[in-house]
């Protein structure tokens, strides 16, 4: 009898382990969580170390952080401290330097009614910018992107603003300048500088200088400026990966939006990870728009690369509405949030990010 009792005792964990095996494994998450952040607010090691320890015991994987190239080693050792990643966030072809205004006024873009950013800059004093179709400039980004890369035990180079200048501003900015943004008009349609009119003409046989109000409606005309920032983000890929090292952008939510508002076809870049800026306030748009805009940067990136859902904290006026972005993020098909910036940020929003991290 304790032989027969044994025998079905050693059958029933063998069917148990065989039911086991059957079952599926339970899949790890792959998803990972962001913050933009820079050290203005910062300065302080010890107030940093501070924000470094709340972030990783929020379940946060990595920070944008924006500062001087020689500051990076410290922030870096300090991220990598609390088990935190740092990537070298910093603005590309938006370039305010009084060295650079000064020795090379004519680096920078110009618009269709013939103003330099240099002396003209759009909307706003730093919006001056520089031209991706000059050799130049793209031979200046790669040594800039190249010392970022450098830096020891950097995890990865995070490009801003590389796109050109707003043609049209989302619409929720035009009340702030006072613009109606209802087409291109000529002072923030760009760029019109030789280098630019020169290129097309060898390429097309057509002369952009002479379009005018026409030129919006050029469909070759404006591919070809998507075309000098693809192929300036392709050098700066290509220079960052031959260091060994990781290159991601904050790019404008949507190829279909980013095209249309800032001359950006990042759906056709090679970076490792996206960061679409979500910003649903700007486009004074609800909370489910972000859903939408994850899912059609999604499908534009088919499994090339993870895109991270950037989410604008001023947009939620309340924690609830914080929680509804995440979630919205995860229906959209994100890899996962990242937040501009946590400063923003209450003790209720910490638990509901810590939550939704958690059940990602």
């Amino acid at each position: 009898m304790k032989q027969l009792m044994k025998l079905s005792f050693i059958f029933a964990i063998g069917i148990l382990s065989i039911l086991t095996a059957c079952q599926p494994a339970k899949e790890s998450s792959s998803a990972k969580h962001y913050v933009w952040m820079g050290e203005g607010k910062n300065e302080d090691p010890a107030q940093l170390e501070k924000m470094f320890v709340k972030l990783k015991e929020t379940g946060v994987d990595g920070v944008m952080y924006q500062c001087a190239l020689e500051k990076y080693p410290a922030a870096i050792e300090l991220a990598h401290k609390h088990g935190l990643e740092l990537h070298a966030w910093q603005t590309i072809l938006r370039r305010y330097s009084e060295q650079l205004l000064s020795e090379h006024p004519d680096w920078y873009t110009v618009s269709r009614d013939g103003k330099s950013t240099a002396e003209h800059p759009p909307f706003v004093d730093y919006y001056k910018w520089l031209c991706p179709t000059k050799p130049e400039v793209r031979a200046y980004l790669t040594k800039l992107v190249e010392d970022l890369a450098e830096v020891p035990n950097i995890d990865g180079v995070h490009l801003d603003y590389i796109r050109h200048s707003d043609v049209i501003l989302a619409r929720d900015l035009w009340d702030v300048y006072g613009l109606v943004m209802d087409k291109e008009y000529a002072e923030f349609d760009f760029c019109y500088c030789d280098d630019c009119i020169e290129r097309y003409k060898k390429e097309t046989g057509e002369d952009a200088s002479a379009f005018g109000d026409a030129a919006p409606d050029n469909a070759k005309w404006r591919q070809f400026r998507y075309d000098m920032v693809t192929e300036t983000v392709d050098e700066l890929t290509k220079a960052v990966h031959a260091k060994g090292n990781k290159i991601n952008a904050a790019v404008f939510p949507t190829p279909t939006i980013s095209k249309t508002l800032v001359r950006q076809e990042w759906d056709k870049w090679s970076l490792d990870a996206y960061y679409p800026m979500n910003y649903n306030s700007f486009y004074q748009e609800g909370i489910d728009w972000v859903e939408q805009s994850c899912i059609e940067g999604v499908e534009a990136l088919n499994g090339r690369a993870p895109l991270y859902s950037g989410l604008y904290m001023p947009a939620f006026p309340t924690p609830v509405e914080f929680q509804q972005a995440i979630q919205a993020s995860k229906k959209g098909g994100a890899s996962g949030v990242c937040i501009f910036t946590p400063y923003e940020m209450n003790d209720e929003h910490w638990q509901i990010l810590k939550e939704e991290i958690e059940n990602w």
